[in-house]
């Protein structure tokens, strides 16, 4: 009997509880768990107590349906949060989006990096890596045809352009005297004329310089953008070698002739010849040029006369008498200082003329 309570008391329970349900929609669940509640409930009971018990928690559960459902809008449709606490269906919940749908959604951030990549036109990415290129390519072409126009227009401008040319009216020549011509040092320099200062070989043009009769040395100086300046050092005549009282020839240390001549010789050693061109290879009037081109100017404009009969016995006679016997060139610094001290004090020669320095550490005179 008490079973048969309870099967109607559910079957009655579970009508109501599906009435709920209807009303509910999505959240019918609730209504049904409801039901299954009171029927466990209606089992332990018995009678018409149990049945009463039974129709009261349905009717409980009918109303906490309701609840449920208008908490959560079923009716309604609208997305009302539950409060902590509250039972949620999970049927009643909107169905979540596939994995492949989330990553691709804009809430997920885009595409990133579980995306799926994007398909490529390869033509297309081929033709503008080509252009790209193409591009490259012609910058850096255009970069070094700039450079190499610039390089040969600055080479241009500065060796071949009349930018920095030597004029031959802005050459100066400086330093030379009687037995140096100037028009002979202007020639080499004039040989320049035209290039750039920057080609102009001032090392050869020196050397050339040097080379002439009489100079000692030469300095050129490029002045800039067009001019030069060359200095000579220019000396006198080592000696003059006399064939007859008409016929001189001018000469340097080194046995070089000098402009023939046709200014004064006083002051100028002479040396008697029979033959100038020939005695310049004579041994002996190599050593006595070497010799007189060694003294000091003062000392050269005392000498009255001088002998080379060898090599080594290079002698000559000054104005006050003395005869100096000089030997060879060698030691020529030491030979003069010993004249010199012994003519500056005359005492010590106890009248002797004659002072030997071929040998200059036994000085003797007589």
């Amino acid at each position: 009997m008490a079973g048969r309570v309870v099967s109607s008391s559910d079957s009655s329970q579970r009508g109501n509880g599906k009435q709920t349900s209807d009303r509910a929609g999505a959240h019918g669940s609730v209504a049904k768990r409801a039901p299954r509640e009171a029927s466990g409930v209606a089992r332990s009971g018995a009678g018409d107590k149990g049945a009463r018990s039974s129709r009261s928690v349905a009717s409980a559960a009918s109303r906490s349906s309701t609840s449920v459902n208008r908490s959560y809008g079923a009716g309604s449709g609208a997305g009302v949060r539950s409060k902590d606490g509250d039972f949620v269906d999970a049927r009643t919940m909107k169905p979540r989006k596939s994995v492949s749908e989330r990553l691709d959604s804009p809430d997920f951030g885009g595409p990133g990096l579980f995306a799926r990549p994007k398909v490529v036109n390869f033509p297309e990415r081929l033709k503008e890596r080509r252009q790209a290129h193409r591009r490259e390519m012609a910058v850096r072409i255009a970069i070094v045809v700039a450079v190499i126009a610039a390089v040969v227009a600055l080479i241009w401008g500065l060796l071949f352009s009349p930018l920095l040319r030597l004029h031959t009216d802005q050459i100066t020549v400086g330093g030379t005297n009687t037995w140096v011509s100037a028009s002979e040092v202007a020639d080499i320099a004039y040989a320049q004329q035209g290039k750039s200062l920057l080609l102009v070989d001032t090392d050869g043009m020196e050397e050339k310089i040097s080379d002439l009769p009489g100079v000692t040395s030469a300095k050129a100086v490029k002045r800039y953008p067009h001019g030069l300046d060359v200095t000579v050092k220019a000396e006198i005549p080592a000696a003059v070698l006399q064939v007859s009282e008409s016929d001189y020839t001018a000469v340097d240390r080194e046995g070089r002739v000098l402009n023939a001549v046709n200014a004064s010789v006083k002051g100028i050693p002479v040396i008697e010849v029979k033959d100038a061109k020939k005695s310049l290879d004579n041994k002996a009037v190599k050593q006595a040029l070497q010799v007189l081109g060694s003294l000091d100017e003062p000392m050269r404009q005392k000498i009255t006369k001088v002998e080379a009969k060898t090599q080594d016995s290079i002698t000559t006679t000054l104005d006050d008498g003395y005869t100096i016997i000089w030997g060879n060139s060698s030691q020529m610094k030491l030979k003069k200082a010993v004249v010199d001290t012994l003519l500056s004090k005359p005492d010590q020669l106890e009248g002797a003329k004659t002072i030997n320095v071929a040998a200059p550490d036994k000085a003797t005179i007589k």
